[in-house]
């Protein structure tokens, strides 16, 4: 199978159905963002990625809302590609990259105020290290302004 076609497909099903579960009425499935599609070797099935910005905490509600509307939301997307002989068996499965990448970023903030707070507790060689101080020793060991004299 060419790496080009998957990627292809994968694209459309992606394309598709962001607009199809953007068309909804319900407002827990117009706001779920499809991160990413992933197809079986044979195109037969796909795993469907999705986060829903604002409502985290409904995460459950709204997976068990698309599996029960998984058998609608296959054929609506089948006529929505017709091209396509047939559309691979979807799964939707809760995206917890950003949700894990904002939960990083917290802790890295964390552990900068905590440097930030108590930057006495840095190590001598790390203090060293932003002082300045090894340009000095450098200076040093290279020459001596005042005499002229160099190594």
């Amino acid at each position: 199978m060419s790496e080009l076609r998957k990627a292809r497909i994968r694209s459309a099903i992606e394309r598709e159905l962001s607009k199809y579960l953007h068309s909804l009425d319900d407002e827990r499935l117009r706001s779920i963002t499809v991160t990413s599609v992933v197809l079986s070797k044979d195109l037969r099935y796909a795993k469907v990625y999705f986060t829903s910005l604002g409502h985290e905490e409904e995460k459950d509600e709204i997976l068990e809302a698309l599996t029960k509307a998984s058998r609608r939301i296959q054929k609506d997307i089948a006529n929505r590609l017709k091209n396509m002989r047939y559309v691979p068996l979807l799964s939707f499965h809760f995206d917890l990259s950003i949700q894990k990448g904002n939960k990083m970023l917290n802790l890295l903030d964390k552990v900068q105020e905590e440097i930030d707070r108590h930057p006495e507790e840095l190590s001598e060689e790390e203090q060293s290290e932003g002082s300045g101080e090894d340009a000095d020793s450098f200076k040093s060991n290279t020459g001596n302004k005042e005499t002229g004299e160099t190594l």
